[in-house]
């Protein structure tokens, strides 16, 4: 058996998935909450050549061992968008998908839509978020007033219950309470849930930037976080360093030419060897 020739193949086989690695990273540069992943490479099995000569070993190539995600802090945008937030830690929104599956997320570029007499909170792909119970959020809007002061209506959505505007005592006005169409940013926020798991390294990256809990990160449902923090009107980019990957994209396509080359040659040896009368 040629040896040489299946070694070439199978290194040219693992570049080309390093490459499909790296271009999936080149290609999320702008995707919000994206962890980029790392091609972890091993070489293949040994044999001896020779029973007499047991330190006489010959590997096979190289493989595709794993794939690890980069996991750390990217960077944050201000968006002046109400519904964007940001995780400032580890900690990871969830969601609800329309199979009733559940996912962790880093992307917090939320939206609302209208469910039959009030609104819920959504991503881009219309999947509810979730509050620490694991229940649907309802969007909050600010309670107004129309308060009547010498028959002059002032709408107000911050009304002093204790003194009127004027100062008089409030039995003298007539005060009518309504919902405005302003979000009441705060308390949503704090309807947010946010949750934690034990280990991030081991959760499965997923399409629509979605986490899957493992056995190797930790409980089979996560924990709702205990350090709440979130920056609203902003939102955490993807973590692709664009000259890194190109470094790697390189260095791929090189290793790649290399065991072609290899293969090119140990064929063209074998004909050689074939070819003798």
């Amino acid at each position: 058996m040629n040896i040489s020739f299946y070694t070439g193949a199978s290194g040219m086989i693992a570049q080309q998935e390093g490459m499909n690695i790296y271009s999936h990273n080149i290609a999320n540069v702008n995707t919000v909450g994206y962890k980029s992943l790392r091609p972890s490479f091993a070489d293949c099995l040994y044999t001896v050549q020779r029973a007499t000569e047991p330190e006489w070993q010959t590997g096979h190539g190289q493989y595709v061992m794993k794939t690890d995600y980069m996991w750390e802090q990217g960077m944050f945008t201000m968006t002046e968008q109400g519904l964007d937030f940001a995780i400032p830690n580890d900690n990871f929104f969830m969601v609800l998908d329309e199979r009733g599956r559940t996912y962790l997320t880093r992307e917090g570029a939320f939206q609302m839509t209208h469910i039959e007499d009030h609104w819920e909170l959504v991503n881009g792909r219309g999947e509810f978020v979730l509050d620490n119970e694991g229940n649907h959020i309802t969007i909050p809007f600010r309670t107004g007033y129309d308060t009547r002061l010498n028959d002059e209506v002032v709408n107000s959505t911050d009304y002093d219950p204790e003194l009127g505007a004027n100062g008089r005592d409030i039995p003298t006005q007539t005060v009518n309470e309504y919902t405005s169409t302003e979000v009441d940013y705060e308390t949503l926020m704090e309807r947010i849930g946010l949750y934690e798991v034990d280990n991030n390294w081991g959760l499965d990256q997923n399409e629509d930037n979605h986490f899957a809990v493992t056995p190797r990160s930790g409980a089979a449902r996560p924990a709702p976080a205990e350090d709440r923090e979130l920056i609203r009107e902003a939102l955490e980019m993807s973590t692709v360093d664009l000259a890194s990957e190109m470094v790697h994209l390189i260095e791929t396509q090189r290793s790649y030419q290399l065991s072609a080359r290899v293969v090119t040659t140990s064929d063209e040896m074998m004909n050689t060897a074939n070819n003798l009368r």
